[in-house]
């Protein structure tokens, strides 16, 4: 009886002992995530806090997150000498050209790995991830020599060209193609659609996650890109947000405040984007899968 009451209170503590290791680990857990989380948006919310400061309450005190008093004198410069209006204008046609050229560019494609019978098809598909593994940096001055050869320098269509198609959302779309059931093709097929239509009509309506997913990553790399239209291009009214910012700090070297409240507006269309497209974004990386 003794033995039987002993190892009752023994059964009892070590799930006790369990329960109580696992409340930490995942209490653990949990504080490593906020740490990372503050982390991360520390610097943002000190970009946006200084944004409204004046100049001389920012080198007073450049680390308090409450500006006293806050200005908006900063936005005004940004936008009249930085000429962030310029650069945006800019840098919206830029995104905006590339994510609908690319979006349609890449879906053909994928749609042709997934579905369309022809020979040599997966080693072509191969030869496309491939270029993957190359760096930015390897193909940058090729591709600078092929512009100036072709006359694209300093010119809307040497931004945008390059990044018309892409390896990454080719993959991706394919992907999720893949998962599509093919009946509801031969559904379409039967009812007399052809390959565009069927490609026009079914596909795309239904890879709407994955193409919203796509979309919110090729504006973000085109809206952030910096190097390639800093060599391509050479007259400032045609620069993007990136060159823009940093060609205003260079100019204003110690208005810090203003070239903040310059990035401040940069991020709003990036953070807006995040806000609408955030269920989409989930769900098409969670849909695309790894079939095929």
């Amino acid at each position: 009886m003794q033995q039987q009451t002993a190892s009752s209170h023994t059964s009892r503590h070590s799930s006790a002992g369990g329960w109580f290791a696992k409340r930490g680990f995942v209490a653990l857990i949990y504080l490593l995530l906020i740490v990372l989380a503050i982390s991360m948006i520390f610097p943002y919310l000190w970009m946006l806090a200084n944004s409204f400061k004046s100049r001389q309450d920012f080198f007073a005190n450049p680390y308090a997150l409450i500006p006293m008093p806050p200005t908006l004198e900063t936005y005004g410069d940004a936008i009249r000498i930085g000429r962030m209006d310029v650069y945006m204008r800019n840098s919206l046609l830029y995104a905006g050209t590339v994510l609908v050229i690319q979006l349609f560019i890449n879906s053909l494609a994928a749609y042709a790995f997934a579905r369309v019978e022809f020979p040599g098809r997966e080693t072509l598909f191969l030869a496309v991830l491939a270029t993957l593994m190359l760096p930015g940096s390897v193909t940058l001055i090729p591709t600078f020599l092929i512009a100036h050869a072709l006359g694209l320098t300093n010119t809307f269509w040497g931004v945008v060209l390059p990044g018309f198609a892409s390896a990454f959302g080719i993959f991706l779309l394919r992907q999720f193609f893949l998962n599509i059931p093919r009946e509801l093709e031969d559904a379409a097929r039967i009812d007399g659609a052809g390959f565009f239509t069927t490609y026009w009509r079914i596909m795309l309506p239904l890879a709407r996650p994955a193409l919203v997913t796509l979309g919110v990553f090729i504006f973000l790399n085109e809206w952030s890109s910096f190097v390639w239209p800093l060599i391509v291009l050479s007259d400032w009214k045609k620069y993007p947000v990136t060159v823009g910012i940093a060609l205003f700090r260079d100019v204003n070297a110690i208005d810090w405040p203003s070239v903040f409240a310059g990035s401040t507006i940069v991020s709003f269309p990036i953070i807006i984007l995040f806000i609408i497209a955030q269920e989409y974004i989930i769900g098409g990386i969670s849909l695309s899968g790894l079939k095929g």
